[in-house]
């Protein structure tokens, strides 16, 4: 960071966004609907799974439950800080949670819910990666996860959903 402390960095997104109106309404909407779009889609997915056979279904329900338990469970025992309690910014979206930080859960869910369409349609499964990356910015910019916790809770998405796909 070049000798700028996360504070002073984070300030810069604080600034862009509350620059106008618009750009604090996209990252509201990104922000609170696009993870209810992701758990609509998820819902979507076991639909279109279960057409598919058993077997589709299975694994579209195992990654998904293996990747929000590990990470719940993580969290609870990590109890890593958040951005507002750790360096005292002001979070663009307010938030009241105390720690549980690391790894996102958001993060987390959307990458294993992308992942697990991919395994049912890959085009879908790109837009969904695609609103997953947007969940996950959108948590950093709103300033209540460090770039570490949405990045790691993509990776922990994708890859346990991946390695469902692998192994059934």
């Amino acid at each position: 960071m070049s000798g700028k402390t996360y504070k002073e960095s984070y300030e810069k997104y604080r600034l862009f966004f509350t620059k106008t109106s618009f750009r604090m309404s996209v990252l509201r909407f990104v922000y609170f609907f696009c993870p209810y779009a992701m758990a609509l889609g998820y819902v979507l997915c076991l639909i279109v799974s279960a057409g598919m056979g058993k077997v589709q279904l299975f694994r579209s329900l195992l990654g998904p439950m293996l990747a929000f338990l590990g990470v719940s469970v993580f969290r609870s025992l990590m109890d890593f800080r958040r951005p507002y309690e750790q360096d005292g910014i002001i979070p663009l979206i307010g938030k009241e949670k105390q720690g549980h930080s690391f790894p996102s859960r958001h993060a987390a869910s959307a990458g294993v819910i992308a992942t697990a369409w991919c395994g049912v349609s890959i085009p879908a499964g790109i837009c969904f990666l695609i609103l997953a990356v947007l969940i996950s910015a959108s948590r950093v910019a709103a300033g209540v996860h460090y770039c570490r916790d949405v990045v790691v809770g993509l990776a922990i998405g994708i890859i346990c959903e991946w390695i469902v796909l692998i192994i059934f």
